[in-house]
């Protein structure tokens, strides 16, 4: 299976929130998480939201008023 990178952040409750938007519309997701979680929020890194190349279109819809 092909996947897309369809979101990117450093804020977890954005990373939630784009989670609870794909899973309330069916689409799975991968997540890939970049963060040191012993420095949370200090020396960054982000979370990526993947998806399968046929559902990108519609999560990228459905995500596009999150920022």
């Amino acid at each position: 299976m092909s996947r897309v990178k369809i979101y990117t952040s450093n804020v977890q409750i954005q990373i939630m929130d784009a989670k609870h938007i794909l899973n309330e519309a069916g689409i799975n997701y991968f997540e890939i998480n970049k963060m040191d979680t012993a420095y949370a929020g200090i020396l960054g890194g982000d979370i990526e939201l993947h998806v399968a190349k046929e559902d990108a279109q519609k999560a990228l819809e459905l995500l596009a008023d999150l920022k």
